[in-house]
């Protein structure tokens, strides 16, 4: 009787274990990955954020200043300038904020770009006229060609004017988004507005001037990485030793993939194979 006992201890122990291992061999079910292309991400009524950075190194962190947020929504694209110095935005900052709160605290901030912006190149235009009032005087003291110095005289009222009659700040406006495939990367129809000193009509004027991104391509596609809470995934660009990334926040299980011609806004150069 004993021995039969044993061998259905024995037997149970051992149909026991097979249970067991087999539960332990079931495989748990994953996640789906989803696929993010940035055009097509811009193409529904919910607004989705982009980050423009522009940076020494080729990776982000937590603490790298975002230069600019491109909002895409409904097949167009919005873009807001942040600050620089001592007043910029970092990644980390911005991830603590809703997309709304973002959006809503990136309207502000525009305006502060700008101002701050026209400062800056103020200042370069101050040093210039400082030098050109320098080498007046020179010329006046030294009894120089009057031509000369008349010349010289036009181009310091010229940079007066300059220095003291920037544009006025203009709210950002929604423009179509937009790409252009490439072999190795994609050109998106982005655009930045840095405040520079440049040609308007027959002066030259402080003014945000228009920076596209088409002649840039992306041809680093960045998968999704944690950065302080969060997981970001995007593209790359580099320019000799200068890094452009746009990301955006995606989930863990995301596959960054370039835009498909059948997208809305998306386009294939005649000479792209």
């Amino acid at each position: 009787m004993s021995r039969f006992k044993s061998l259905f201890i024995g037997f149970l122990i051992l149909f026991t274990g097979s249970i067991t291992t087999a539960c332990g061999n079931q495989k748990k079910p994953t996640q789906p990955v989803e696929k993010v292309a940035l055009v097509k991400s811009g193409q529904t009524a919910r607004p989705r954020i982009w980050y423009h950075f522009f940076l020494p190194q080729s990776r982000v962190t937590a603490k790298d200043p975002v230069n600019a947020l491109f909002v895409l929504k409904n097949g167009k694209a919005t873009t807001y300038m942040l600050p620089a110095g001592k007043h910029q935005a970092t990644l980390s900052r911005l991830s603590k904020m809703s997309t709304a709160k973002q959006i809503k605290w990136a309207k502000t901030q525009d305006r502060s770009a700008f101002q701050s912006g026209v400062k800056a190149q103020q200042a370069k235009v101050k040093d210039s006229i400082r030098g050109i009032k320098t080498d007046l005087k020179r010329l006046q003291q030294a009894k120089s060609d009057p031509s000369q110095i008349k010349a010289l005289q036009q181009y310091l009222k010229i940079n007066e004017a300059i220095h003291d009659n920037p544009s006025k700040y203009a709210k950002p406006v929604s423009y179509p988004l937009t790409a252009n495939q490439q072999v190795h990367g994609e050109q998106f129809g982005l655009k930045l507005y840095p405040v520079k000193t440049v040609q308007y009509g027959d002066a030259n004027v402080i003014m945000a001037s228009e920076l596209s991104l088409t002649n840039d391509t992306f041809s680093q596609r960045i998968q999704p990485r944690k950065i302080g809470s969060h997981y970001y995934g995007g593209y790359g660009s580099d320019v000799n030793t200068d890094h452009y990334l746009i990301l955006a926040r995606v989930p863990k299980q995301t596959r960054i993939v370039y835009d498909q011609q059948k997208t809305t806004g998306v386009s294939k150069p005649a000479t792209a194979e």
